[in-house]
């Protein structure tokens, strides 16, 4: 009798490493439909399970701590949003002698040029892990440049120049071209620079100007982006100016994005289960026997799931998979929209290569890597999954050593 109440505490300790597929943040599962009866057959020992709870995109992606990501809580969508706080003004001075009388005076189309400078940065100190993470791969479906400038010139003008991005160690990861962007005469200006205008109110802004390729600025996530530009007067011939009269431009950056990409963006996603060696130590695998379990993942998540396991031991390293080799068959797949729910069968399988080599395991990193669905803004809580059917199996004999 003590030896089968304690394959059921083992065998329950695996059904939580397989609840972690569900991607609980907190660890915090709900087993108020856990049916926990065991049946001994042969050499084979099962432990069946119900389901785990509906586990939220909000359970899934940590925001504790970082300073890019937030939530839209009316609708749950989540954004990126990052602002400039370094304003610096931006001078032009028309030159000494230099002056544009009324009815054309010099007649040479007169137009001053500030040197190149910065129009504008923002910094990212902590993104959070599914974006940073050095596996991930980010296209970012429509990111958003707002670039507002204040200016006192008697005429209009254009600004061009390259926006670029940055490393934490001062590396140039990106840089992206911009021209063609219209400032006003003596007033405010507001551009979005945008990778396409569908969905954006053009109402908001004196100009939507699209760059195509503008997603390229961070295939992965900056520490820094700075718009690097200059500005061009329009043709100040005509307007009364005195020679060495300087201009102002005060302009600011702000930087928005909603988190929905292109295909062929990976996000990762990774938790540790750990705390099991008081009871793994005691544990051994005989012959060919291993753990198996199996799971219908109901997802309605827009993000395919590629699903990897190590275990760790009690300092969280990963014990080789020449001594614990674990397996998960195949992908999470994906739903089409975020609304139709995809049910994906998979089966997870835990083999001891080694002998003894169970009595070093403390729990187990899960990795998903999210390849999420194109064009569809990841939202917190209508993006759900579920793991249904959740049963474990000991295929052969298992031994428990309760001298140690």
């Amino acid at each position: 009798m003590k030896k089968n109440s304690y394959r059921v505490k083992c065998a329950l300790c695996f059904v939580f490493a397989c609840m972690a597929l569900a991607s609980c943040k907190d660890n915090d599962y709900d087993l108020s439909y856990t049916d926990a009866t065991v049946g001994v057959g042969g050499d084979t020992l099962q432990v069946p399970t119900s389901s785990t709870k509906y586990i939220t995109m909000g359970d899934l992606i940590d925001l504790r701590g970082n300073d890019l990501v937030h939530i839209d809580h009316a609708t749950g969508n989540y954004l990126m949003e990052k602002s400039d706080h370094n304003v610096k003004p931006i001078t032009i001075t028309v030159p000494g002698g230099a002056t544009a009388a009324p009815g054309g005076g010099n007649g040479t189309g007169y137009q001053p040029e500030s040197a190149v400078c910065s129009f504008g940065e923002v910094t990212i100190e902590h993104a959070p892990e599914f974006l940073a993470h050095k596996d991930a791969v980010l296209k970012l479906d429509n990111p958003q440049f707002i670039l507002t400038i204040k200016s006192d010139m008697p005429v209009g003008g254009t600004v061009s120049g390259d926006l670029n991005s940055y490393d934490e160690a001062g590396k140039k990861i990106a840089t992206v071209h911009i021209d063609g962007l219209r400032i006003e005469k003596s007033g405010t200006s507001t551009i979005c620079i945008c990778r396409h205008a569908d969905g954006i109110d053009a109402t908001g802004y004196t100009q939507v100007k699209e760059v195509s390729n503008l997603a390229d600025i961070m295939p992965v996530v900056p520490h820094r982006i700075r718009f690097d530009a200059s500005v061009k007067a329009d043709d100040m011939t005509g307007q009364a100016i005195a020679a060495g009269k300087t201009y102002t431009i005060t302009p600011t950056l702000r930087f928005t994005a909603p988190l929905t990409f292109q295909e062929g963006t990976t996000l990762v996603f990774v938790f540790v289960e750990n705390g099991w060696n008081r009871d793994f130590r005691k544990l051994s695998l005989m012959d060919d026997a291993y753990m198996s379990a199996t799971v219908n993942a109901d997802n309605g998540m827009p993000q395919e799931m590629e699903v990897s396991v190590v275990a760790i031991d009690v300092e969280g390293n990963p014990i080789s998979r020449d001594r614990i080799e674990i397996n998960v068959d195949r992908n999470v797949a994906a739903s089409p929209d975020g609304v139709k729910r995809v049910v994906t069968p998979a089966k997870l399988r835990m083999d001891e290569k080694v002998d003894r080599a169970m009595h070093d395991i403390d729990g187990m990193q899960f990795t998903f890597k999210g390849h999420p669905s194109a064009g569809i803004q990841l939202n917190a809580i209508t993006h759900t999954l579920k793991m249904d059917d959740i049963k474990v199996y000991f295929i052969g004999k298992l031994v428990a050593d309760f001298n140690i």
